[in-house]
């Protein structure tokens, strides 16, 4: 009998130490896999990376709930150059990426192009973007490009 209570216990620490183990984690600019969201709580979630070609694919889920959308972009990444001063490390480095949707039956699409840093105040990476929206139908014809910026930050 303390045979059986034993291993029960010690499977019931192994189990759950290894859902502890498990724990997802956020997504960061090097392991940007995960939900990130914007200042209205927009989402993309970044499905697959190919480190080798830096292809990133996933959705942009619409924070109003009225639909997702296929999403895919690069991230460019290089090793972290001196500054002009010559020393190392002090420089000032980022990983750079695109993003685009494309709005179905909207007939929109929008591009986000930016840099994945690590926020000096919060310590936690974010997206910064500029991004530009091409809309088919408007009421001018200048009314066609809509630009703006967005931030995104990990969903934990």
């Amino acid at each position: 009998m303390n045979e059986r209570i034993s291993f029960r216990v010690v499977l019931g620490v192994v189990l759950l130490t290894g859902c502890m183990a498990t724990k997802a984690k956020p997504p960061t600019c090097a392991q940007p896999l995960g939900k990130w969201n914007d200042e209205v709580k927009s989402v993309i979630e970044i499905k697959t990376y190919d480190i080798t070609t830096g292809a990133i694919s996933g959705q942009y889920i619409s924070r109003s709930g009225a639909g997702s959308w296929p999403m895919v972009g690069w991230i460019n990444s290089a090793l972290a150059q001196p500054s002009a001063s010559g020393k190392a490390g002090k420089g000032d480095h980022a990983d750079v990426f695109t993003l685009a949707v494309r709005w179905g039956d909207r007939g929109s699409v929008t591009a986000w192009t930016g840099t994945c840093t690590v926020n000096s105040q919060s310590g936690r990476a974010q997206i910064s973007t500029m991004w530009h929206t091409a809309r088919p139908n408007t009421g001018f014809g200048w009314d066609h490009i809509l630009t703006g910026s967005e931030v995104f930050v990990p969903i934990e």
